[in-house]
């Protein structure tokens, strides 16, 4: 970082063990990015004053063929609020499955990485960010207020040249979608599968992300999950797996 430009990154778990991918989130005067390495290039959200957000394709990359507007994605998040308030206004929220970390991950994590320890076996880490107009000190003594088990901690605090903070903080939820399959398409004919289970060890060396559709006012909510591919199964062959757990969910490939 220097004086001018906040730029972190960021990943759930350990260098040498499960981990998931690494989020790059940096400024550029008072306007927020952020994009984990599998968006890297392609796509990034943007997060700009005063309230205007959007999921992008970035310049490098283009608008796809038939598209003017590089755009999937643009919302308006609320304004924040004022100083004194002990309130934030939350625009990205990042959901990393613990029992979903990756071991086989391709790409080795850039060595500047801040790792954030992962939640319990069947929880998730969430990873929030905000802007604020209230000190550090202020919205650290509010965290300490919230139940220990959250593990909520701040571990980012910016002031942007607008005067807004820009502020990042981890915590632990116990919801977190233990089960979920991509089935097969005509362009890969393969399911992709997250479970908490591996049982051919693969190291689950693909990390999905799913969106949220935001509306005025809402914030961006991601969940990213590893799994590993398999060849096509059976519906019944599914259903199967899933009776040891609840709750599972089932996709087409959109593409």
């Amino acid at each position: 970082m220097t004086a001018n430009r906040f730029d972190i990154r960021l990943a759930v778990g350990s260098p040498a063990g499960p981990r998931s991918s690494v989020w790059a989130i940096w400024s550029k005067n008072s306007q927020v990015y952020a994009a984990h390495r599998n968006m890297g290039g392609i796509e990034k959200f943007s997060f700009h004053t005063p309230t205007s957000c959007r999921r992008a394709f970035t310049k490098e990359h283009g608008a796809p063929n038939g598209r003017s507007n590089r755009a999937t994605q643009e919302w308006h998040r609320g304004t924040t609020p004022p100083k004194g308030s002990n309130q934030v206004v939350r625009v990205l929220r990042i959901g990393i499955t613990t029992d979903h970390l990756s071991t086989k991950l391709a790409d080795p994590p850039p060595k500047n990485t801040l790792w954030i320890a992962p939640g319990p076996r069947g929880g998730a880490t969430m990873i929030d960010i905000f802007f604020s107009l209230d000190d550090e000190v202020s919205l650290r003594e509010a965290l300490q207020s919230e139940a220990p088990s959250l593990g909520h901690e701040l571990f980012a605090y910016w002031r942007l040249p607008n005067a807004e903070a820009l502020c990042i903080s981890s915590w632990h939820s116990s919801d977190a979608q233990k089960v979920f399959r991509v089935k097969a398409a005509p362009h890969d004919p393969r399911d992709l599968l997250i479970l908490p289970d591996d049982p051919a060890d693969t190291g689950r060396p693909v990390r999905l992300t799913l969106f949220s559709n935001p509306k005025d006012g809402d914030l961006m909510s991601v969940w990213e999950m590893g799994g590993y591919w398999q060849e096509p199964l059976t519906d019944a062959r599914w259903r199967a797996i899933c009776e040891a757990y609840e709750p599972a969910a089932e996709i087409d490939d959109p593409s």
